[in-house]
Parts: C-alpha cells; structure tokens; sequence
C-alpha cells in the first residue's frame, strides 16, 4: 500500500490526457499538479493550496455542465452532503466555490490508496472475515450519513477507498456523494428545489447494485443504501454479483423477479457459512420493509454471522484450517518419532562398538 494516512490518489491511466495543463489556477487558491480521475463532465485533479501548501484533491464540473442548472445545483448537493458528514470513513470536504469563469469546483481531502473495485480486479473475491471488515466501515460511515437525512443511491466498490490508515491495510473511505439525495427530514436549510433535483421516475445509480425500487425510479429511502451494501458483500465474498444478465434490460429483470442466488452455491471453494445465505436473503429483499431496517442493524447482522463462524469450527472454513493443523501436527509428530529412532539407533551402535572392543 502506498503511504500510510488518509490518501486520492488512482493509478493514472497514460492514455488520459489533462484537460487543464498542470500549474492552472482554480480561485487564485490552488494550483493543479496532476489529473487522478475524468469523467464524463469533470475531472478529479491532485493539487497544493498556494499558501499552506497542503495537498487536496479537487473535483472540477467542466463546461457546458457548469452552467446547467440541475447538474450545478447538484454538485453544490454533493458538497452539502460531504461538508455536513463528519466521519472516518466518509471522504472529508475542505471546500467549494465558482471561478470567475463559471467553473464549480469541490475541494477534498488527497487520498492514497485504491478503489475495491480495483482490489476486487486484482485480488478476486476476499475471505469473510476481511471482506465483512470492510462492509461493516461502509454501514458505520453510510448509517451516519442517514442520520443527517442523506442517502448515497450509488454504492458500489468504486466508491469504496482502500487507503491504509493507522495500522489498518483496509481503512475505508467512502467517497462520490454526486448523486446523493437528501430526504425531506433532513437540515432545514437545503431548498425544496435541491430536494426535488431526481423526481420520482428518474433512475440514478449503477444498474448492479439497484434495489428494485430505485431501478424502476420509483420512491426511494435509506434502504437501497442498505441493498447496495448487501450487494457489494455478496461480490467480495464470492467474487461475483449476485444478479447480472447479458444486457442492462436483463439485469434490471433479474434484479426485480430473481431470487438471490446462493453465496455457498456461487463460491463453494469458499467454504461460507448457510447463516450468511440467511443475512443475504433478507438484505436483498424486492420490498423495502422485509430488508434490514437500518445500517446500523446490517452492520449488526455481519458481525454476528462473522462471530459465529468463527465458533463453529471445525465446520466451514474452520474444517479446512482443522485438517491443515492436524497434518502439520502429524508430519512434527512423525519427524520427531524418527530423530528418536535415529538416537537410539546410535547409542545401539555405540554400546556394540564398546562391547566389541572389551
């Protein structure tokens, strides 16, 4: 892992190419030193504040997006959002402003790490143990961000910062609330306008890890995060997503009428216990009101599947650690009966040897 403190920082693709030269000026107040990420309408950029010298990150919304009222208003939504969520695992806000020449601009702390979609690449699927690690940091972060009245509607491992961070290889930060939505009980102070930038009928997020609700743009609350979440455990776990078809058409059929697959059945070299089969049945479910209720009881349910797990060996995994130990006992256990062999086999000889010289 690269340095081991709060860190965005992506491998840079060498065929991306800056769309702003390096030493541009945003504000007066930051100078850009590298391009990190580009996107369909911005770019994400390292850069140093001309006067602390502090390295940031900056999230820049290009023209003509800039002077589009919904995706400017939303940009500013995500920098609310951000700003108002003091957590660990939450990516934190620094600041937000317009240049002269209409470029919105979001400035965030510089993460050095990788996305989990690119561990997941690398890596394959994980064991329980750390994969639920990971989703149990995503429901503490998420279920604070619900408690100020914010869903993120685009979980997924993409948005999920790896960094290594006070001792801990896989310290989460959860990064893009672009497409957050605050819900009406939430801070006072955002408009009704703000509020009803997605009306009903409008889909947003990433098709694989939708709750039926929101792929069919209907009303949403805090429980697709809730959905997205169990999704993404089911892909790290298995190294698979628990419903994908050939088209987007068919994900979106499977998403709605599928039952969830079985995580043993997908990833049996896995070794995984039937009671996580249970948790994914229920963190999966077409009606909200049948999921778990809330991050905090998601995260509740890991843990205990986890805990359990552990208890339950020789069973599962714990069946195949049992017969690795009990081999490695049995081959100490041979080598030392044959070091005593070979001793007494020595003396033997040694007392022949005095008898034969008597």
């Amino acid at each position: 892992m690269a340095p081991s403190r709060p860190g965005f920082c992506v491998t840079l693709d060498p065929q991306v190419q800056d769309s702003l030269p390096v030493g541009t000026l945003i504000d007066d107040r930051y100078r850009l030193v590298r391009l990190l990420r580009k996107g369909g309408m911005g770019e994400i950029y390292a850069a140093e504040h001309l006067h602390t010298h502090k390295r940031v990150a900056i999230k820049l919304l290009r023209e003509p997006w800039s002077r589009e009222p919904v995706t400017r208003e939303r940009f500013k939504r995500e920098a609310q959002a951000t700003s108002q969520i003091v957590h660990d695992h939450i990516v934190e806000t620094l600041d937000f402003g317009v240049t002269p020449d209409g470029v919105c601009y979001l400035v965030m702390e510089l993460l050095y790490g990788e996305d989990l979609q690119a561990t997941l690449l690398r890596e394959g699927r994980l064991p329980l143990r750390r994969a639920a690690d990971i989703v149990m940091q995503i429901c503490s972060a998420l279920a604070e961000a619900h408690r100020h009245g914010i869903i993120h509607r685009d979980l997924k491992p993409a948005n999920c910062f790896r960094v290594g961070f006070r001792g801990v290889q896989d310290f989460i930060k959860l990064i893009d609330f672009g497409i957050a939505k605050r819900l009406p009980r939430g801070v006072d102070n955002i408009s009704q306008e703000s509020v009803a930038l997605t009306a009903e009928g409008t889909i947003l997020g990433t098709s694989f890890y939708m709750a039926p609700e929101q792929s069919t743009g209907g009303p949403i609350d805090h429980r697709i995060d809730v959905y997205a979440a169990g999704v993404v455990l089911f892909q790290l776990v298995t190294g698979k997503l628990p419903f994908r078809g050939p088209t987007a058409a068919d994900t979106y059929r499977l998403i709605l009428t599928a039952e969830v697959p079985s995580a043993r059945k997908t990833a049996p070299e896995a070794e995984l216990p039937a009671a996580l089969d249970e948790l994914f049945r229920k963190a999966l479910r077409k009606q909200p009101d049948k999921r778990y209720g809330s991050m905090d009881e998601l995260g509740a349910a890991i843990a205990a599947v986890v805990s359990h797990a552990s208890k339950d060996r020789p069973k599962g995994e714990g069946a195949t650690a049992a017969v690795r130990d009990a081999a490695a006992a049995n081959r100490r256990g041979l080598r030392m009966v044959g070091t005593v062999a070979l001793a007494a086999a020595l003396v033997t000889a040694l007392v022949i040897a005095l008898i034969w010289r008597m």
